[in-house]
């Protein structure tokens, strides 16, 4: 078994981990600057989201201010009352606005999840969400008291210009306003420390990277130490595998994981007339290679297993060989290459397909028997699935075959079913298949959802095969055949319920004289009595 020589290995290992390691750099470098991207993506949109709450918040405290001024002209006694109206209109606006900042911040503060790191900034956050909330409870109070004011100020007529509710230095509306001052300074110191946190964990994140990629440099400079000694226990594997490959009987491939052909052993020329070359692959060489191939890569993870497989001979005929497939793994997990160790079976493999034969077909017409019959229909009606097939099972009986017998002898009845069996599978073929189930009897299963005729075209088609003159044994004879069918599933789900029917089918036929095909039906059983135990 020739290996591969030290200078080419060499140079292979050492391309090799060159091209890892600079993968490995580069996947690092990438990571780290998308890792950079993240951060800095995520700290933008947490900025953005405390740059709109500040701005909510100042916005807020700016409707206040205006809603007060505007609630203190509306019940200005120099004011028009036509402007009253409109200034009363303008401070529900403004108050609205400022409930509509309120509330947004608050929810933003519920529902963003921002950013608790450490706990100054959950004490910064806790503190925001207090003065929110003073600021809520001073505004109910605030509007509170303008609500009874209005009220009042409509049932009575009078001067409220010197109500404390409207003077700016109202108690609850200065506490509104500096807890809404205060909410935006804290807003303020809380963006602070977000950008002082995030600059220093980018900082740490890039410290861990660094020194990751160092220990991976070291991790592949030891690496390239081991892939010589490495090389050096792979040479003296190869070299027992020569000696044990060049002296056993058995027919031995080595592989690598793709099927390229390391090694063949010399025995290989006694079954296949040549040695297969080392580094074809070894699909070239067997049959059905995408199957056959597939069923070797499936011991990689699993336990040495046995497979069949045929291999082309130098003639071109097909050798058949029982391969026991064990992967290599050498030092590592993954197996390296497959031991591929066979013998020949050929003979056993022809004297299987010959009981096979002689099981499943008929020994005087070579068309499917019964035991081939029922195997067959056991798959179509075993399917599963929604979608059941559609089937129409035909038993025909051969009118006057006995008369045949009879007159010309068995000879010349052997001769006239091997006629008949051919040609009856030429006529179904791409409609169903044929079987002899004894005797002159035979049986046609259609398959309705696939044949391009109709189930009377068929049935017509057969009457006229049977209905003619043939040649037998240098004499003629005319002959018909009686038919009878039934249908899957409306007729059976079992084989012997459609046997059954399409049997009392195929009476009715052979009662009216025969060259007749019948279609089950249910007063066939009322007709037929002597039929209800079936010989089927």
């Amino acid at each position: 078994m020739a290996g591969f020589s030290e200078t080419r290995a060499t140079r292979k290992l050492i391309a090799m981990f060159a091209a890892i390691t600079l993968l490995l750099i580069g996947v690092s470098i990438c990571s780290i600057m998308y890792l950079n991207l993240t951060i800095n993506r995520f700290s933008e949109t947490l900025y953005h989201n405390i740059y709109r709450n500040t701005a909510l918040v100042l916005e807020a405290e700016k409707a206040l201010s205006q809603s007060s001024r505007s609630l203190q002209t509306a019940y200005s006694a120099s004011l028009p009352d036509s402007r009253k109206k409109e200034y009363r209109e303008r401070f529900e606006e403004d108050l609205a606005l400022v409930w509509q900042n309120v509330n947004a911040v608050s929810q933003s503060l519920e529902d963003d999840k921002p950013y608790y790191e450490n706990a100054k900034s959950r004490e910064l956050l806790q503190n925001i969400g207090s003065r929110l909330h003073d600021t809520t409870h001073s505004l109910n109070l605030w509007q509170n008291d303008v609500r009874r004011l209005m009220l009042y100020s409509e049932a009575s007529a009078g001067d409220f210009e010197g109500d404390g509710v409207l003077s700016p230095d109202n108690g609850n509306l200065n506490e509104a306003h500096e807890s809404l001052e205060a909410a935006a300074k804290l807003f303020g110191s809380y963006a602070e420390l977000v950008t002082s946190d995030f600059s220093s964990h980018k900082s740490a994140i890039f410290a861990v990277y660094t020194l990751a990629l160092f220990l991976l440099l070291l991790l592949i400079l030891y690496l390239f130490r081991r892939i010589f000694s490495l090389q050096s226990e792979m040479r003296e594997e190869q070299a027992m595998y020569r000696l044990i490959g060049e002296t056993i009987s058995d027919y031995i491939l080595l592989t690598d994981p793709n099927g390229l052909i390391l090694y063949a052993s010399p025995s290989h020329f006694s079954a296949l007339g040549y040695v297969p070359m080392k580094g074809e692959p070894l699909a070239s060489y067997i049959r059905e290679p995408e199957i056959a191939w597939a069923k070797l890569r499936s011991v990689v993870q699993t336990a040495p297993r046995m497979a069949e497989l045929r291999m082309r001979g130098a003639d071109g005929h097909w050798v058949w060989m029982e391969t026991k497939v064990t992967p290599v793994r050498g030092n590592q997990a993954v197996p390296a290459q497959f031991m591929l160790v066979s013998r020949e079976i050929t003979q056993r493999k022809q004297y299987e397909e010959r009981l096979h034969k002689l099981a499943f077909y008929d020994h005087l017409t070579s068309i499917p028997n019964r035991a081939h019959f029922k195997m067959y229909m056991e798959n179509l009606i075993g399917q599963d699935g929604p979608a059941k097939p559609k089937l129409a099972l035909a038993l025909l009986d051969c009118d006057r075959f006995k008369q045949l017998n009879d007159t010309l002898g068995h000879l010349a009845g052997d001769e006239f079913l091997q006629q008949l069996s051919g040609e009856l599978q030429q006529s179904v073929k791409g409609l169903g298949q044929a079987f002899r189930i004894g005797g002159d009897e035979f049986a046609v299963v259609l398959h309705l959802n696939s044949a391009p005729e109709n189930l009377n075209d068929v049935l017509d088609k057969l009457l006229q095969l049977f209905n003619k003159s043939w040649a037998v044994n240098g004499s003629s004879f005319r002959t018909s055949a009686s038919i009878g069918v039934s249908l899957y599933p409306e007729h059976g789900s079992t084989i012997n319920e459609l046997l059954r029917a399409a049997d009392l089918a195929m009476y009715r036929s052979k009662s009216h004289g025969g060259n007749e095909a019948n279609l089950f039906k249910e007063d066939m059983d009322e007709g037929c009595p002597e039929q209800e135990n079936s010989r089927y």
